[in-house]
C-alpha cells in the first residue's frame, strides 16, 4: 500500500469522457454511497484529462490539494472509495501514480447490480431509491395500431458490386457496442423452449439477443437446464407480456439458491444437480474449457457454493467479457491464492481487467501466464512462494499445473 504524499507525481487517463446521462448517473446514484468528497474528487481528476489524448499532463498531489481545498490524507480516503466502487484504477511506480479512470455504469447496471442497488437503497431509502428510477426511465411511444413503413437500406442507396469487409481505422472512439460472447460447450436447446413456453405468454422468436444472450449465460452460469429456464423465465415476464431481464436474473439466482437447499436437505450430491458433468481432468485446457463455474466452485470447495460466488462470474462475462474459460481459470487461481476463499467482486475485475489489457483470451495463454506470474514471485530475492504455508486446494491438476515447470 502506497501513501500519497504531497510531492509525489501524478497522471490521470481515461477511456473516454463523461456524457450529460453519466454525469446524473454519478450524483444521483453513486454520490449517495461514496460521498461528496470521493464525487468532487473523481470530477477534478476527469477533467484533467485531455479530451484529445485522454491522457493528462503530470500535476502534483499538493496541486490536488489546492484544487480540492483537502489534506493529502483526504484525497487519499475519498481515492479508496472510487477504487473500490470501480470509477477509479489506481497504478504506482517510482514515486508516481496514475489514475486510471472508469466511466460511471449505466443506470440501468447500477440499480440492478445485486451490490451497488441494495446499497444505494440502505443509504437512501427505498421511496426515494423509486423516485430516482423514474428520472431514468424510458418513456415508450403508444406503438398499437401503427404500422412500421420505414424503408431499408437496399431499397434507398445504390447496391455496391464488391463488398470488402476492411477495418478502416481501429483507434476511433466507440459507443461500446455489446457483443455476446459464444460460451464454451453450451447453448440452451432453443427449439424446447419455443415449445414450451406459450406463445400468448411470450414469443421466443422476438427476444432480442442481449436477451438471449443473457438467458443462456445465467443457464450456464448457475447451472440450470431448459425446465428450469422455462419456469424463471414465464416468472419474469412483466404486464406488458415481455421478459424483465432484472427480474430473470433475480429468479435464477433464487432458483439456484432453493436447488441447493434441496441437495442440502435431501443429502444428494452436489456433484451436478441435474447431470454428472464427464471432464476430462488429464487435460487441463479442456477442462477450463468445458466445466461451468458452478461445477468448478463445488471442486473447489468440498461441494458448497454460494451465490455471491457465481454472480461474480455472471458479473464478469456481463462487464468484462472474457472467455467463459479465461472466467474459470481466473476464479480457480485466485482461489488458491488467497486461502481458498473468494475476495469481493472488485478485486476480480481488477485482475481480470489486467488480464483483459494483456490480451489474455484463451484458456491456454491464461495457464502460461500464471505460470509467468509464479515463476516471477520464486524469481524475487528474499521470496520463497513455498513459505508461505497456503493449503493446498483440493483439486490435484492445479497443483499439477502450477508445479509443470518441475517436472520439465
Amino acid at each position: 500500500m502506497e501513501n500519497i504524499k504531497r510531492n509525489d507525481v501524478f497522471v490521470v487517463s481515461a477511456e473516454g469522457m463523461c456524457s450529460t446521462v453519466d454525469y446524473q448517473v454519478l450524483t444521483l446514484l453513486y454520490q449517495p454511497i461514496i460521498g461528496k468528497t470521493a464525487l468532487t474528487l473523481y470530477l477534478t481528476l476527469i477533467n484533467l484529462v485531455d479530451r484529445q489524448s485522454f491522457v493528462s499532463d503530470e500535476y502534483l498531489h499538493s496541486d490536488l490539494e489546492s484544487l480540492l481545498d483537502l489534506e493529502a490524507s483526504d484525497i487519499e480516503k475519498a481515492r479508496y472509495k472510487l477504487e473500490a466502487i470501480g470509477l477509479l484504477v489506481t497504478f504506482f511506480a517510482s514515486d508516481s501514480f496514475t489514475y486510471e479512470i472508469k466511466l460511471p455504469l449505466s443506470a440501468r447496471s447500477f440499480v440492478n447490480d445485486g451490490i451497488l442497488g441494495e446499497y444505494l437503497i440502505s443509504n437512501i431509502t427505498k421511496t426515494r431509491f423509486k423516485k430516482l428510477l423514474k428520472i431514468f426511465k424510458v418513456k415508450q411511444p403508444n406503438k398499437k395500431q401503427k404500422y412500421n413503413i420505414s424503408k431499408a437500406f437496399n431499397e434507398i442507396f445504390p447496391q455496391i458490386d464488391k463488398i470488402y469487409k476492411t477495418d478502416y481505422e481501429t483507434a476511433l472512439l466507440s459507443g461500446k457496442a455489446q457483443t455476446f460472447r459464444k460460451l464454451n460447450g453450451h447453448d440452451l436447446d432453443w427449439r424446447f423452449l419455443k415449445d414450451s413456453v406459450p406463445v400468448e405468454l411470450l414469443d421466443i422468436n422476438k427476444l432480442t439477443e442481449a436477451i438471449k444472450n443473457k438467458i443462456n449465460q445465467l443457464s450456464y452460469v448457475y447451472d440450470l437446464n431448459e425446465i428450469e429456464m422455462k419456469n424463471i423465465m414465464i416468472k419474469s415476464i412483466d404486464n406488458n407480456n415481455n421478459l424483465n431481464i432484472e427480474d430473470l436474473a433475480r429468479n435464477a439466482r433464487h432458483r439456484f439458491d432453493e436447488l441447493q437447499a434441496d441437495a442440502v436437505s435431501d443429502k444428494v450430491s452436489k456433484k451436478s444437480i441435474y447431470k454428472e458433468t464427464e471432464v476430462n481432468t488429464d487435460n487441463i485446457e479442456e477442462y477450463f474449457k468445458n466445466i461451468s463455474p458452478k461445477v468448478l466452485l463445488e471442486e473447489l470447495n468440498d461441494g458448497v457454493v454460494l451465490t455471491s460466488d457465481l454472480k461474480i462470474a455472471e458479473r464478469l462475462l456481463d462487464e468484462v467479457g472474457l472467455d467463459t474459460g479465461v472466467i474459470n481459470v481466473l476464479l480457480a487461481y485466485i482461489y488458491k491464492q488467497k486461502d481458498n476463499k473468494l475476495p469481493g467482486y472488485a478485486y476480480f475485475q481488477k485482475v481480470a481487467l489486467s488480464w483483459k489489457r494483456n490480451k489474455i483470451n484463451s484458456v491456454e495463454n491464461a495457464l502460461q501466464y500464471i505460470k509467468h506470474i509464479d515463476s516471477m514471485k520464486n524469481k524475487k530475492p528474499g521470496y520463497n512462494y513455498k513459505q508461505k504455508n497456503k493449503p493446498d486446494v483440493d483439486v490435484e491438476w492445479l497443483d499439477e499445473y502450477l508445479n509443470l515447470e518441475d517436472n520439465n
